[in-house]
């Protein structure tokens, strides 16, 4: 099972030489810097910053918690020396032995240690980055939780949505409008209410993943981190708002979004997920801080990925995401689904069983999470190759591809606001469609057995090697096991 907070983690990556501490870095771009640095490198280390010039020793930033496979398994208790595809399976099989876990309220916690209130209230006080050159300002939400509840069904949602600090008492609140933050933040503004939330700044693996996962409406993202923990998340009722607070959380802040003719406030830009500054500046709501709430010696979570060729948290679940959606419709034979470049590239093995199996399961793939996301490019791959690796995926699209009869293109699909290639003009008027491609990359069904065989060894005995010689091969330090 996973851990029971993020103080739990670390100690289990330290003792597995997976953490470095880092100490004087600025940060005013150095920590994001050193962030990119060091996630190049072999060893990819997750960084733990202290003692950061004008804040005091104690107060740190933790960067590339989750940005490998092998990182996102260790955080749930899971195998992690294994091939990414095979940690995927196991991260597909422990969301679907215990689809939801409530939470449990506790009296207080850890989180409660540290009290600010009224004029006590700066977020200030802790060292947020600013991550890279051309962002717009200091951006505390990124690897965070932002908490609100249906004022009409009652259940709480749990998301991911960036927040850019503008002053001691205010951050934004930068959510896409058919994202369930926002749909429940309307219905408070509808009423001329403010929407209260609660954000979370530094929390174990299973909250932020969950957060990522998206959700059926209706069900809380709180319910199925307690499933990939395997026990309940405890949280504290907020004072303010009634919402739950994680008890472990490191930092977490009680505030109100009013409606935007309320206060909205220039926002961005910010380097998102899929590699690109999403927009110049532009009016966003935001968040008013009523309380902050912290723990001795707090540790701020910041990004898990700064280069466009890094595979992050997020990504790992957008493709089990599809693989579970796939697994739930009537298409038999896949045998695994695996998200390239940050989320924009899926890919789907499968053993065919019939003719157009493989286009009936992009089609599936299509409207599995379209209008959460800019995925714009879906492969359908034979059994024989794995979806993890991008050399064999580009393999079968380049010999087992006839572009003129294989490739497809779907039209009018959601994308976001993030979505770099989504014009201006689009973006201006809300119309966030785009279009979708599908590339069938499988043997034609019809002709299957007379196409070219390829084998080099049987996967059993290609097995029974990597089991023999092992010790061969270096570990993530450089180390040969």
């Amino acid at each position: 099972m996973g851990f029971n907070d993020l103080r739990d983690f670390l100690d289990a990556l330290d003792e597995r030489g997976m953490l470095r501490v880092v100490e004087g870095a600025d940060w005013n771009l150095e920590i994001g810097a050193i962030s990119q640095m060091m996630q190049e490198t072999p060893e990819n280390p997750v960084l733990l910053f202290d003692k950061i010039p004008g804040y005091p020793k104690g107060f740190r930033v933790l960067t590339n918690m989750l940005n490998s496979p092998k990182k996102q398994a260790l955080a749930l208790g899971l195998q992690h020396n294994l091939p990414d595809l095979e940690i995927a399976q196991l991260m597909k099989e422990r969301r679907r032995e215990t689809a939801s876990i409530p939470p449990r309220e506790v009296s207080t916690g850890p989180v409660m240690e540290n009290q600010d209130r009224g004029d006590k209230v700066n977020i200030l006080k802790f060292p947020t980055a600013k991550w890279r050159t051309l962002e717009g300002g200091r951006y505390i939400g990124t690897t965070t939780l932002v908490i609100n509840r249906d004022p009409d069904e009652g259940w709480v949602n749990m998301g991911t949505y960036r927040q850019m600090i503008h002053d001691e008492k205010t951050v934004g609140f930068f959510v896409e409008p058919h994202h369930h933050g926002m749909i429940i933040a309307k219905k408070y503004w509808a009423r001329g209410k403010a929407c209260p939330v609660v954000a979370v700044y530094g929390q174990q693996a299973e909250l932020f993943l969950a957060s990522t996962a998206s959700s059926p409406w209706g069900k809380s993202e709180l319910d199925v981190a307690g499933a990939m923990a395997g026990h309940p998340i405890e949280i504290v009722k907020g004072p303010l708002t009634g919402l739950p607070i994680p008890a472990n959380a490191e930092i977490a802040i009680e505030g109100e979004v009013p409606p935007p003719e309320v206060d909205s406030r220039p926002e961005g830009p910010y380097r998102e997920w899929p590699g690109y500054y999403s927009q110049e500046p532009h009016p966003q709501p935001v968040i008013h801080i009523k309380a902050i709430y912290y723990r001795n010696d707090p540790i701020l979570t910041g990004p898990h990925q700064n280069n466009r060729n890094i595979s992050v948290g997020p990504v790992a679940h957008a493709g089990i995401a599809v693989w579970e959606a796939l697994e739930k419709s009537a298409l038999p034979g896949i045998r695994g689904v695996w998200a390239h470049a940050n989320g924009l590239f899926i890919v789907i093995s499968l053993k065919q069983a019939f003719a157009g199996h493989a286009k009936m399961a992009l089609l599936n793939a299509v409207g599995a999470r379209g209008s959460n996301s800019a995925y714009r490019y879906y492969v359908a791959v034979d059994e024989d190759i794995d979806p993890s690796n991008l050399n064999d995926v580009l393999w079968a699209m380049t010999t087992r591809c006839l572009p003129e009869q294989q490739i497809d293109i779907v039209r009018g699909t959601v994308s976001t606001r993030v979505d770099p290639i989504m014009s201006p003009q689009k973006r201006d008027t809300w119309d966030l469609t785009c279009g979708r491609v599908l590339i069938d990359a499988c043997k034609p069904f019809e002709w299957m057995d007379q196409f070219g065989k390829h084998m080099t060894f049987t996967p059993e005995y290609e097995r029974q090697v990597r089991e023999k010689w092992s010790f061969l091969v270096k570990d993530g330090r450089g180390k040969h096991k």
